[in-house]
């Protein structure tokens, strides 16, 4: 009985590497070392997927992955109920074509949730009050301060227009978003965030969080995030909430 089991466990191994090859490399499958044991433990496996490449908690709206997935409908009824069935069963009763099914889910869940925030017109709560801000603090702070940074990072005509546009009373939907363009370009900046400059607005565990995260190496997407993760933090009375903002 014992040889018969490990056979079984031998032949799930091997299907589970055979599919390793079909999917390539930047598969679930090859990333995270899959098997049939994640499988039967799938709502497990795919929240600690989805909030390792999440990076900020703002992909899936800071709340408990499985039910965000099902709640914005990129997990289907069908699918979930697929999925549930997983979980009755033993790793070796789980069928190649019930793994590769599983994998493919996952794979479809990293890509729907992944996002690259920017900027829109409606998440601008207050333009006026956000650019005065920006510009008064960057003209006449004596410390380092978030909008000093903005001042730093901004091509000098982006900072030329961030002044004009603080001069304005009444913005219209094209002022707004000319001062999106240049929130969105400023996310894009290797340096924007400074530890010490968001210190100096707050001292909290969430900027504590971001810093951790800016000390490793990054890719594009993640410098973004990173960023817009801070500007909110910078500016939460002018700006929705980011997992409100586009990708």
């Amino acid at each position: 009985m014992k040889k018969l089991l490990l056979l079984l466990l031998l032949a799930i191994s091997a299907i589970s590497f055979g599919g390793i090859f079909k999917r390539g490399i930047d598969s679930a499958d090859f990333k995270y070392a899959l098997t049939h044991e994640s499988a039967k433990n799938w709502d497990k496996t795919i929240d600690e997927i989805i909030r390792k490449e999440a990076y900020i908690e703002d992909w899936y709206g800071d709340d408990n992955v499985i039910i965000y997935l099902r709640k914005t409908g990129i997990m289907k009824e069908k699918d979930f109920q697929f999925l549930q069935s997983l979980t009755n069963k033993e790793e070796y009763e789980i069928t190649g074509d019930e793994y590769d099914d599983f994998v493919d889910l996952v794979d479809k869940y990293r890509k729907k949730v992944a996002r690259t925030f920017s900027v829109k017109n409606e998440n601008i709560k207050n333009p006026v009050g956000l650019v005065r801000k920006i510009v008064l603090e960057a003209s006449t702070g004596n410390f380092i301060n978030p909008s000093s940074q903005i001042k730093l990072v901004a091509t000098p005509q982006e900072w030329d227009e961030l002044v004009s546009l603080s001069k304005i009373r009444d913005f219209s939907n094209k002022d707004t978003k000319r001062l999106r363009k240049i929130l969105n370009d400023v996310l894009k900046k290797d340096n924007l965030f400074d530890a010490e400059a968001w210190y100096n607005r707050e001292v909290s565990a969430r900027v504590k969080k971001i810093i951790e995260l800016n000390s490793g190496l990054v890719g594009k997407r993640e410098r973004n995030n990173i960023n817009a993760k801070a500007l909110y933090i910078a500016y939460p009375d002018y700006l929705s909430r980011i997992d409100k903002w586009g990708k």
